[in-house]
């Protein structure tokens, strides 16, 4: 070792000591701030209303060439119901309807990426489809989520893969035996985020056996405080709570800044207070006839995903829905996708879309 100095001393006429403290000091930095120099872009997607620019699709694979054999997990059932499939599915349709998705977002100007293939033998990953909730952006960069039922488990694994591929920062991962899916994780703005435990799927008083348990966002939640301590969190209990007034519903009916299409008759009434007071939120009631039946309940009608402030991507299929959006100032881009979503499979246009970059949303227009 002392060779070794006696190296950079004779070659440069410093120590190596002497050149750390003229040449190397230690620089503090942000790591928001450097985001766009060393890892290329801006990775935040803190809003749901900002202008999306980048989206998290999975093509269907041979994955659902499985659906009718027993399921690799117990009770290792072939039925369509363990499959959680209302019918078989016809793969070369849902990628005709993935291939309508990411022409409708590249027509808008929206990257997409794809994630990469189930990497099973034999492949089962049918709901890998909804992107939205395996990973979801903190303040910014990408968390893991951690996915809570043997049909999903492994999705974490290429999907952190295509994450990192395209170089975005993965700022943190779910462990334990914490549990949190992106459909209970919404922004309401920069500074606002709800979080939604024990929903209605799988209501027990078991506080480790849920779709998201407190242990998991417990983590998620510290993840964003580390970020920026100033966001607000709100923790959304859920017991009880039926399907249309679980609060974490309303990231998935929005068209504009501190808006959603719904009654907020529906929700928790301290909730609505707080998003009242704290952001002035507007609740537009929809009609009765353009609503929708989700699981025996009466939902408002589907804003799909938001592709910027009052412009809206949704699956064809409800043109009383379209014609009403428009009615009140909304653009609707419209798009055939029906085998991947509800009614035909269980998941949402929302629920298929990961937004990975998007905008800051405008604060006042």
């Amino acid at each position: 070792m002392r060779e070794a100095k006696d190296s950079f001393k004779r070659k440069t006429g410093l120590t190596l000591t002497e050149q750390y403290l003229k040449y190397h000091p230690q620089v503090l930095s942000n790591f928001e701030g450097e985001m766009e120099k060393y890892w290329g872009r801006k990775w935040k997607a803190n809003t749901t209303v900002g202008k999306l620019r980048m989206v998290l699709l999975h093509r269907p694979g041979k994955e659902f060439l499985s659906v009718g054999k027993p399921t690799p997990w117990p009770p290792h059932n072939s039925s369509l119901a363990a499959w959680r499939m209302p019918e078989k599915p016809n793969l070369d349709e849902m990628i005709g309807h993935h291939e309508n998705l990411v022409k409708a977002y590249k027509d808008e100007g929206v990257e997409v990426i794809i994630r990469k293939p189930d990497p099973n033998d034999p492949s089962y990953q049918v709901k890998a489809i909804y992107t939205d909730d395996v990973c979801h952006s903190a303040v910014y960069g990408e968390v893991i989520l951690r996915m809570y039922d043997d049909i999903r488990k492994g999705e974490e694994v290429p999907t952190y893969q295509t994450l990192a591929e395209i170089g975005c920062p993965v700022v943190g991962m779910i462990v334990g035996n914490g549990m949190a899916e992106g459909g209970t994780i919404g922004w309401l703005d920069e500074k606002h985020l709800i979080i939604a435990v024990h929903t209605p799927r799988a209501n027990t008083r078991e506080p480790q056996v849920m779709r998201a348990n407190e242990f998991g966002h417990m983590q998620f939640a510290k993840m964003v405080k580390l970020q920026d301590p100033e966001v607000d969190i709100r923790i959304c209990p859920g017991y009880g709570a039926s399907t249309t007034s679980d609060i974490s519903w309303t990231t998935y009916l929005m068209i504009d800044r501190h808006t959603s299409v719904q009654e907020s008759k529906r929700l928790d009434p301290y909730m609505v207070d707080w998003m009242k007071a704290e952001m002035n939120w507007d609740f537009i009631a929809p009609p009765d006839e353009v609503c929708r039946n989700y699981l025996g309940e009466k939902m408002p009608p589907e804003t799909g995903v938001v592709l910027e402030p009052m412009k809206i991507l949704v699956p064809t299929g409800n043109p009383k829905a379209t014609k009403w959006f428009e009615s009140i100032g909304i653009e609707v881009i419209e798009v055939e996708c029906s085998s991947l979503v509800l009614p035909r499979n269980s998941g949402s246009i929302h629920c298929a879309a990961g937004s990975i970059i998007r905008d800051p949303e405008p604060k006042s227009y």
